[in-house]
């Protein structure tokens, strides 16, 4: 029994082991990888998937009203008191002219019960709701792709964020090993009285200043990791890891590639969108312009009743009354004093409206195109320049470190040359996010996403 209790007691154990380590599991993405992942879970992109379902679903409401509609209905009455009818009584023998006679038709109890089959034969206002279903079918279609792109982009958006910080980082924490070291140098020749106090209070402000600047980039990150957690649908307290490099993204970011890539408007999603639009707004102008149309439809009753003193309907040897009818109802609008007029003068100018802007959309995506390729020159040329910038005051700054140490240069030349390398990286990390978040804008204006 103890041994049974052990072996049970050691499962459980492990399993919760097991359950937590799965919990526990970091999460690693690529740049692209990320970008699917956030596709497939994103609170955004779930939402449109939602939409487009629902389009389907009234695709198939519209195409239903075409189809034979089947009603059944079952009606009981009791007449308290049953109604009266007045019958002139000269019909009768022996009765006066001018004079009526009280008389009591039917059953205390009466049951009725009819089906009843209707069917559209021509309406023009159905054939053209199917039309726009079908395109309202398709614009959630785009609205889907489009909400998946403007996913990717802002997933990168963060990618790129999160990178440029722990780059950052690496260069503040590397940056704050030397000072301190330099700093305990410092301190060790002002006891021997080789240098003065504010030599060394002059690194300690340095490095309280670059221990700052880490204690902030950090909190950046953490929100920037908790954002790209919810963007991609993932729990925010989910350790994710990012495996791809700012180096290796930088050098995707190929110019010739981007700049010479055809674009065709066409092509592009808001484009297409507008497009859609446009379509649904010329159904909407033929559907006004059906309501002048008749509509007809076809129609067939049954109908079984009977009455009964006693509530016996179920009496095999009672009888039922028959009544059917089939017959075609016609529609014809003749006078609506201007409304169908007016509506469809609305519709008229709520295409024209629509086109308007398609006109003024495909001119701004143009736009954009022309401008965002601008922006990613001149962000590579930025990159290029500061990048030699940075390696050029990084090894000005080093050979002051080398003078300093020697005793051939002040702490304040060494402080201006620190101060001017660490100016230089973060013009190189700006021009760095420049780069590629200008490469990103770009690849969403081309329509890459």
């Amino acid at each position: 029994m103890t041994s049974t209790l052990i072996k049970t007691g050691l499962i459980l154990i492990t399993a919760v082991f097991i359950s937590a380590g799965t919990f526990g599991q970091t999460l690693s993405f690529k740049l692209k990888e990320a970008q699917d992942y956030a596709v497939q879970n994103s609170y955004k992109v779930k939402n449109a998937q939602f939409d487009l379902e629902m389009a389907r679903k009234q695709v198939k409401e519209n195409l239903s009203y075409g189809f034979p509609q089947v009603s059944a209905s079952v009606d009981y009455s009791y007449f308290i008191a049953l109604p009266t009818s007045l019958i002139p009584a000269e019909f009768f023998p022996d009765g006066q002219p001018g004079e009526f006679i009280e008389l009591q038709f039917g059953l205390k109890n009466n049951l009725t019960g009819g089906i009843t089959l209707n069917q559209l034969i021509f309406d023009g206002r159905y054939f053209i709701g199917l039309q726009y279903a079908q395109i309202f079918e398709q614009l959630s279609m785009e609205s889907l792709e489009k909400s998946e792109e403007d996913v990717k982009q802002t997933v990168t958006q963060t990618y790129y964020n999160i990178l440029v910080g722990e780059e950052v980082l690496k260069i503040l924490d590397s940056t704050l090993v030397i000072l301190e070291k330099t700093r305990y140098e410092t301190g060790e020749m002002f006891r021997e009285g080789f240098v003065e106090k504010t030599d060394y209070d002059q690194f300690t402000l340095t490095v309280t200043d670059i221990q700052n600047s880490i204690n902030s980039v950090q909190r950046q990150n953490e929100i920037g990791y908790k954002l790209l957690n919810y963007q991609m649908g993932i729990d925010l307290d989910q350790q994710v890891i990012l495996t791809e490099t700012l180096d290796e993204l930088i050098g995707k970011a190929s110019v010739g590639a981007l700049v010479d890539q055809q674009f065709n408007v066409e092509q592009h999603i808001d484009y297409r969108l507008i497009a859609s639009q446009e379509k649904m707004k010329v159904l909407s102008l033929k559907n006004e312009r059906a309501a002048y149309y008749p509509s007809l439809k076809g129609f067939l009753f049954l109908q079984e009743n009977a009455q009964r003193n006693e509530f016996n309907f179920l009496a095999p040897d009672e009888p039922w009354f028959l009544t059917s009818s089939t017959g075609i109802s016609m529609q014809i609008p003749i006078l609506s004093s201007g409304l169908h007029k007016s509506r469809v003068s609305q519709a008229k100018l709520d295409l024209e409206k629509v086109q308007n802007i398609k006109k003024q959309v495909a001119e701004g995506l143009n736009l954009s195109i022309t401008q965002s390729r601008s922006e990613f020159r001149t962000a590579m040329e930025n990159y290029m320049r500061e990048k030699q910038n940075v390696d050029l005051s990084l090894e000005i700054y080093k050979k002051t470190l080398t003078k300093y140490n020697e005793g051939a240069a002040t702490s304040a030349e060494l402080t201006q040359q620190h101060n001017q390398f660490l100016d230089s990286e973060r013009k190189y990390f700006q021009m760095v996010f420049s780069l590629l978040d200008s490469k990103n804008r770009l690849d969403k204006a081309l329509g890459n996403y």
